[in-house]
């Protein structure tokens, strides 16, 4: 591919625009869930499902975020094409990339307590499916801080 196209593919604009689409997801995704909580009985594999969903695509896309510095670098677009704006955009991409992977892997882990053997002494799905929807809606709250801080640094670039 050339070089020109994988810069701007890489660039803080196609990242606004994923994180504005994922914004919406995750929003999506936790209303679907909130207004099913009454029927958890008959609904709980469905939210289980939805939120290991969410749980993946968060930590998938916090990787990306996260080594977007290595990718550039891996495909020769670094150190020549690194510009102050770029490497502001991969600074706040490292940090908000790791904190997204966090709360994705805490969403998983609330998804695969719920799974566990448990030990029928009390039943704590309804709260873990809250917390996975909850932490889902942090993910989305800092994918939007992170537009937020994007769409600044291009403004002022």
């Amino acid at each position: 591919m050339p070089k020109r196209l994988l810069s701007r593919l890489a660039g803080p604009t196609p990242i606004l625009a994923m994180n504005c689409l994922l914004v919406l997801l995750m929003a999506q995704g936790s209303w679907d869930i909130l207004r099913s909580i009454q029927a958890l009985p008959e609904r709980q594999h469905a939210l289980e499902e939805i939120l290991q969903g969410l749980s993946t695509i968060l930590v998938a896309f916090g990787v990306v975020l996260q080594e977007r510095e290595a990718l550039l670098t891996f495909l020769k677009l670094y150190p020549h094409g690194r510009t102050p704006l770029q490497a502001r955009v991969d600074h706040h991409c490292s940090g908000y990339g790791l904190s997204v992977i966090l709360v994705g892997l805490f969403v998983g882990v609330a998804v695969y307590l719920i799974r566990m053997p448990d030990l029928d002494i009390v039943d704590f799905d309804p709260a873990l499916i809250v917390l996975g929807t909850l932490l889902c809606l942090a993910g989305g709250a800092l994918l939007a801080r992170l537009s937020w801080l994007l769409w600044r640094e291009r403004k002022q670039a």
